[in-house]
């Protein structure tokens, strides 16, 4: 039997867990299938496209971008459909909301003139379903998605909570989706001394690692920071942010008008933020969206207890009264009740820590890593395997 040839399309490779997910796959899957990644530019995809081996071809369209421009778009769609025309490949997996819906539709038109038509594979990364928008740009995303699902063989959800939520929003049939984890890379990890980042020996680090968008919550996490300033003055809790965007600026200032500037340390981006992760005692992911959450993995793999809300795949990666608590989205309060248990008891923290660390690093059934990167790839290998064969018989019976 031949080799698979498979082609993977992400609208860049930048910072981010979709890039890295996207690259690791690659590499692993270069081993056994011809692979070709196509992505748009981007100033920081250097260090990505490093990790990538020879045996990966990788291909830049210079039209492919994040933005909406309909004429650099029908430029990318139709640079992509040649692509996919000249390399003919058995799958095509597509990857975030951009590359998603040009690479899907450019597979349908390039599948309209294959002499063997490629399977879709698509793997949104997480859905624009809410969090992102207001409710006519939701909505629209919605039909777009629902339309696109009509290009798409199959679905890769990062989280049963990612399927789930999808699946019954109409996008795709629930037989059609599998579950497969981002992988985590934990080896790197380590625990940082809190004296680099400014902190007291006896002061209890909350944080958080995010791009500063409104997605990510931080404005809540920095109001909940104000009502535990207010509930437990003497109790030294720091608040670290770590990450850095668009909106900054505005973040703290709101920590000023709050009153509690000089008690939030915000780091600005950091390539090692996952270093810095280690510093804290308390991990927050205040998001009001989250495929999965690779940031509360690496803080419970270092044994760091999390609160995070209750948002699309977020509760799957933290056990709720085991490892962490889980809270409302959007709310201060909730958020400043779930850090305030954690923060009033080092006992807690400690039992709570020594849970996540056991549970970021539990493997399955067959002694894999149940978050790691090898799990991925395995699953991912496999899956590629199991529609090709299904596909073969298909053609076969009919």
């Amino acid at each position: 039997m031949s080799r698979l040839r498979v082609v993977h399309i992400i609208t860049r490779l930048e910072p981010g867990g979709s890039s890295r997910n996207t690259v690791d796959s690659c590499a692993a899957q270069a081993i056994d299938f011809d692979v070709t990644l196509i992505a748009g530019p981007h100033p920081e995809s250097a260090g990505l496209r490093n990790l990538l081996p020879p045996a990966v071809n990788y291909v830049e369209v210079a039209d492919l971008q994040r933005e909406i421009s309909l004429g650099r778009d029908y430029r990318a769609l139709m640079e992509l459909k040649g692509l996919l025309l000249e390399l003919a490949p058995d799958i095509v997996h597509t990857h975030t909301s951009k590359a998603g819906a040009l690479g899907r539709v450019a597979a349908g038109l390039a599948n309209l003139k294959a002499a063997k038509p490629a399977l879709v594979v698509h793997t949104p990364h997480g859905h624009l379903l809410y969090g992102y928008y207001g409710f006519l740009k939701t909505f629209i995303f919605k039909l777009a998605e629902l339309f696109l699902a009509g290009f798409t063989d199959y679905f890769v959800a990062l989280t049963p909570g990612e399927k789930r939520e999808t699946a019954a929003a109409g996008i795709g049939r629930p037989g059609q989706w599998a579950v497969i984890h981002s992988g985590v890379d934990f080896a790197a990890g380590t625990r940082a001394d809190k004296g680099a980042l400014g902190l007291g020996p006896g002061e209890i680090a909350v944080g958080t690692v995010a791009r500063l968008e409104p997605v990510k919550g931080v404005e809540y996490f920095i109001r909940a920071a104000a009502l535990l300033e207010r509930e437990l003055p003497e109790s030294g809790l720091r608040y670290l942010v770590i990450g850095g965007g668009a909106l900054e600026a505005g973040l703290k200032n709101l920590a000023e008008r709050l009153g509690i500037g000089h008690k939030v340390i915000f780091t600005g981006f950091r390539k090692n933020a996952a270093a810095l992760e280690g510093a804290l005692d308390i991990y927050v992911q205040p998001s009001l969206n989250e495929a999965m959450g690779r940031a509360p993995l690496e803080a419970q793999a270092l044994g760091i207890p999390a609160v995070v809300t209750r948002v699309c795949g977020l509760p799957d990666v933290v056990r709720e009264g085991e490892t962490g608590f889980i809270v409302e989205p959007a709310s201060p309060d909730a958020l400043a009740e779930g850090i305030g248990k954690l923060a009033r008891s080092p006992e807690i923290r400690l039992r709570m820590g020594a849970a996540a660390r056991a549970w970021a690093l539990s493997k399955d059934a067959d002694g894999l890593a149940m978050f790691g990167q090898e799990r991925m790839n395995i699953l991912l290998k496999k899956f590629y395997n199991k529609i090709d064969e299904a596909r073969r018989g298909e053609d076969k019976n009919g």
